[in-house]
């Protein structure tokens, strides 16, 4: 690969020095729109604010996802839609917005004195972020921020604040490519459906330190990201849901932008496991294990098996198969007021060589 720029360096070595727990080259973890956690059906902490670069820190990501907006005065602030409705409430009482009210259509000063994030915790029910708030936060808390942006005064911004730790990302290949005027970041371009060559023309293009990142799991397959790595380019796996995540894990990619995955094991001590060692696992068998779990808390999964099982863990489903064993599959979730829920099914029957799952406390 190409000589790595200082953010890929830091995140590389932080992402190395993680206990692997027997499986090596596991993918950077981001925090999708920042380490967001839902209360009920509520936010406690909400999607792109600073209390989200915090709760990243407290989990142990090394970079989060924000997206950026223009007011209608120009002033960048922190929001992924094109609406306020679904993440914020009136500030005057807090009831829910019925009406769209677009970023684009209000000053700043009128989104800051209308409207509150929305949280179950009043404490953080706060106005909405600017960039600039963003990116201190981040800087206080070392947190490396990706910018989901096509404004290229973002770019600039960052690299006043942060220097070259920050990550450039988005589909226009115009936009982050201004990146460059001001920083040698590392440049992640979502290159939509082209071909992993065409790809890697258009990273070429760009120069420096790049990568592309997708939302289409379907497009990203072992080949693809075998050619975009071989050009020494980095592979997002952008919020794949499962199993997806898994395969995508499996198959090389370099950064892990998701909702949930978690691997941050790095001076942490686990506070509770379960292990089996050479079991079989006769077809509608099962094994489960859903401990006393923390309110902050993590779960990690390493299985080495043969045949094909079905996991369950925090919720979400993975049917995995493998013809012998010797390859391990890494699962990791974090979990928020929740039990690890794990539960290993064997749809046929299966030899499990080895599987480990091990609790973390993720609280301050």
């Amino acid at each position: 690969m190409m000589k790595k720029s200082l953010i890929v360096l830091t995140l590389v070595l932080a992402a190395c020095s993680c206990a692997r727990i027997e499986a090596p080259d596991l993918p950077i973890a981001v925090a999708h729109r920042g380490c967001w956690l839902m209360d009920g059906e509520e936010f406690y902490i909400n999607e792109n604010c600073p209390a989200g670069v915090k709760m990243a820190a407290q989990y142990g990501y090394p970079a989060i996802e924000c997206d950026v907006k223009y007011t209608l005065d120009s002033v960048m602030v922190i929001m992924h839609d094109g609406t306020i409705n679904r993440t914020m409430r009136n500030a005057s009482d807090y009831s829910k917005i019925t009406e769209p009210v677009r970023v684009k259509d209000l000053t700043f000063e009128e989104l800051r004195t209308n409207y509150v994030l929305e949280s179950t915790d009043p404490s953080l029910r706060v106005p909405i972020p600017t960039l600039l708030e963003e990116l201190e936060v981040c800087k206080e808390y070392g947190i490396v921020p990706m910018l989901h942006s096509a404004v290229p005064e973002s770019y600039k911004l960052a690299h006043e604040i942060l220097g070259d730790s920050f990550i450039a990302f988005d589909a226009s290949q115009a936009a982050v490519s201004q990146a460059r005027k001001y920083s040698s970041c590392l440049i992640l371009l979502d290159p939509g459906t082209d071909e992993a060559p065409k790809t890697v023309e258009r990273l070429k293009e760009i120069g420096g330190d790049c990568g592309m990142s997708t939302m289409k799991h379907a497009m990203l397959d072992a080949d693809y990201i075998k050619t975009i790595k071989d050009a020494g380019y980095e592979v997002q796996a952008s919020i794949f849901p499962a199993p997806h995540e898994q395969r995508a894990v499996s198959d090389g990619v370099t950064f892990q932008l998701s909702d949930f995955w978690w691997y941050q094991t790095e001076g942490r001590k686990a506070i509770s496991s379960f292990r089996k060692m050479a079991m079989r696992l006769p077809e509608g068998q099962s094994v489960k294990w859903d401990p006393e779990t923390p309110e902050y808390a993590a779960v990690t999964l390493a299985i080495d098996f043969e045949g094909t099982v079905e996991i369950t863990l925090n919720g979400r489903t993975y049917k995995l198969t493998h013809e012998q064993p010797g390859k391990v599959e890494v699962l990791g979730a974090r979990l928020y007021k929740k039990t690890p829920g794990l539960k290993v099914r064997a749809l046929v029957h299966s030899q499990v060589k080895s599987l480990k799952a091990e609790l973390y406390d993720c609280g301050e």
